[in-house]
């Protein structure tokens, strides 16, 4: 395996890693790995052995830093997911531009608020040849256990209105959070979606990974595949292999490897 960072010239210039098999290696599917809320690009016991099958698989992986986190940085207070969605579309147009990927097959394994940027960016974008969603927040529950989103807005709208913030997220972002959730759009979904969903996880991305299933199946069901995984927490932590092995059975099919 190599590896070797980039940073974009486009956008929020977001900076990141691409893991190869091999050194010159060419025209490969590609996985585009999105963190979560507070995340980073750097690999941890699942993106570690999403890794590690990727090499043996001979797919290349990506990942970045989206805007306010990481490497790429930038004021946290600015971020939107319309924001991230914007990065991960920079990212694509980065990838499909370099040798070593196949254009046909970049595809996301998005991770908790991820998947909200991953799933967003596939409603309005055919480039995505497939998304895998662990942990998946496709509604505006994120923060429910607060109050969430709606409630905020609805209950200092003249605060929020005249500039101020609730729990320091301000107007654009609680409007952009409810208004351009993915729970509007699962129809609009082109590409196959694999939701790999913890039990163990909290009720809101519980319900949210099945909603997700439900929405995309209504309109097209071979598209969609739904897995909870008993006891699985929201990172699926505790039975990663038993993940991977999930993942990788699913691209097989999903992408035609051998």
């Amino acid at each position: 395996m190599i590896f070797y960072d980039f940073k974009l010239s486009t956008g929020d210039l977001n900076v990141g890693t691409v893991y190869l098999p091999k050194e010159n290696a060419k025209n490969l599917p590609v996985i585009i790995y999105c963190h979560g809320w507070g995340g980073r690009r750097q690999l941890w016991t699942p993106t570690q052995m999403l890794c590690n099958r990727a090499m043996e698989k001979g797919i290349a992986l990506v990942t970045f830093d989206f805007f306010g986190c990481g490497e790429t940085g930038g004021d946290h207070s600015k971020m939107t997911y319309t924001r991230w969605k914007e990065n991960l579309s920079d990212i694509v147009s980065w990838v499909e531009s370099q040798p070593f990927s196949d254009k046909e097959k970049i595809g996301c394994y998005a991770f908790s608020s991820g998947s909200t940027a991953a799933l967003r960016l596939a409603a309005e974008d055919e480039r995505l040849a497939f998304v895998i969603s662990i942990g998946t927040c496709i509604s505006s529950h994120i923060f429910m256990r607060t109050g969430g989103p709606s409630k905020w807005l609805a209950d200092n709208l003249e605060t929020l209105m005249s500039g101020g913030a609730v729990k320091d997220f301000g107007l654009e972002f609680l409007v952009d959070t409810i208004s351009g959730a993915p729970i509007h759009s699962m129809d609009k979904i082109a590409c196959p979606v694999l939701f790999l969903q913890g039990t163990a996880d909290n009720t809101f991305r519980c319900a949210d990974a099945k909603m997700a299933f439900d929405l995309m199946s209504s309109v097209n069901p071979t598209l969609p595949t739904y897995i909870p995984l008993k006891d699985g927490t929201h990172e699926l932590d505790n039975m990663a292999d038993e993940a991977m092995a999930i993942v990788y059975g699913w691209l097989t099919t999903i992408l035609g490897l051998a």
